[in-house]
């Protein structure tokens, strides 16, 4: 269930910043879900090459041959896992430093890269950890209940069933001679006695609070995913049940508004449940990537705003980026000075550098701010080609 979020860059930081003298790896790829490239073990092979790469650049910095077998070893423990190759996603990354790996299978296209610095890279992840990055869809059919990660370009069923029960009609037995629309005709197990509901009847009060009981277990299992999570999350099935979740769910950010998926729909395949869940999710996306832009531009010159990636990243250290937007672009290598509280970009890399870029977003998001990605999920570009990142302060 490796659905990577902010929680836990916060726990790679952690890690990180508490290994004394180790160097961190990052892995990235790109992976695929199903076609001739998972056949032909093409995700394998290129892992296979990023362990090959990620040796040479450990010997660039001088560690053992002994001590690189060691930083490698997980690597290499997944990469001859035979059944994780086959249960892919559009992207894989993998965070290594001594005594410590974490991998992620991701719902967006990563680039082919491999990192070996004093911190962890986490630009290529930013995307998916920003305001315009991912949602949740959750699909309540008597038949199946489903649950989906997805961004503006992609969607992947996430499998919940070892903690949620896969169908309503096995979990409260109902005997349902119509469809999701028709309360009649069915039976209720309460208690171990069948309550039947006879033709022309409504749906009587016992079936209701077994069908609540039933979304409050669902509700609860999901915290196991959904927990301090900011993203949006999409209903998709009749308004009765979809409004009964709403209703009792712990999840802050769920849509008013849902998928109506009735009988003529209920095998709707994820894409079209993803195309319709991108009507309710895209125009909030692009409203709120708006609303803070105009933010940025009525003050820009002002003082509180900076292009300048040196004083972003500073600042963003300091904690007073309200809003950050930042565009792709290779990294912009650099070290920030605590002593004197500022960054220096360098012209080319040098041992012990960050991506500032990297850095200023990280931090960002760590000290609550928001981040937004340009370039992505059909947003207009935040840079007219003086700077790769724009910033608003808190103050």
């Amino acid at each position: 269930m490796a659905l990577i979020n902010k929680r836990d860059i916060e726990k790679l930081l952690n890690v990180q910043n508490n290994t004394q003298n180790a160097l961190c790896i990052s892995i990235y790829i790109p992976t695929h879900r199903a076609g001739h490239e998972t056949l032909n073990g093409q995700d394998h092979i290129l892992f296979k090459n990023k362990i090959r790469e990620a040796r040479t650049l450990l010997g660039r910095h001088d560690v053992p041959e002994a001590e690189i077998d060691a930083y490698l070893k997980p690597a290499e423990e997944l990469l001859n896992d035979t059944n994780f190759w086959r249960h892919q996603a559009e992207g894989l990354a993998m965070f290594i430093t001594k005594g410590f790996s974490s991998h992620f299978t991701l719902p967006s296209t990563m680039p082919d890269v491999v990192y070996v610095l004093d911190q962890f890279y986490f630009t290529p992840v930013l995307p998916i950890l920003s305001q315009n990055g991912r949602f949740f869809i959750l699909s309540l059919n008597r038949e199946k209940v489903g649950f989906f990660e997805a961004t503006i370009d992609k969607i992947r069923p996430i499998d919940i069933s070892s903690f949620v029960p896969d169908s309503m009609n096995k979990a409260l037995k109902f005997d349902v001679k119509g469809n999701d629309q028709d309360f009649t005709n069915s039976t209720t197990t309460v208690n171990g006695s069948n309550i039947v509901h006879g033709a022309g009847s409504t749906k009587g009060d016992e079936e209701h609070e077994r069908v609540r009981e039933f979304m409050l277990e669902i509700d609860n299992s999901l915290q196991k995913i959904l927990h301090n999570e900011e993203e949006p999350l999409v209903l998709a099935g009749v308004d009765h049940y979809c409004g009964i979740y709403r209703n009792i769910s712990k999840y802050k950010n769920i849509l008013p508004q849902n998928i109506n998926l009735n009988e003529s729909v209920a095998g709707m395949n994820p894409n079209a449940i993803h195309e319709k869940a991108l009507e309710l999710v895209k125009p909030l996306m692009q409203q709120s990537h708006s609303d803070s832009l105009s933010r940025y531009e009525n003050v820009a010159g002002t003082g509180v705003t900076s292009e300048d990636i040196a004083t972003v990243a500073a600042e963003a250290v300091h904690g007073r980026i309200d809003t950050l937007f930042i565009a792709p672009s290779q990294p912009v290598w650099g070290t920030y000075d605590s002593k004197n509280a500022t960054a220096v970009v360098h012209e080319d890399y040098q041992r012990g550098d960050d991506d500032l870029i990297n850095l200023a977003a990280i931090k960002t998001l760590s000290q609550g701010g928001k981040v937004f990605v340009s370039s992505y999920n059909g947003l207009s570009e935040v840079s007219d080609g003086s700077g790769n990142v724009k910033a608003l302060f808190r103050y």
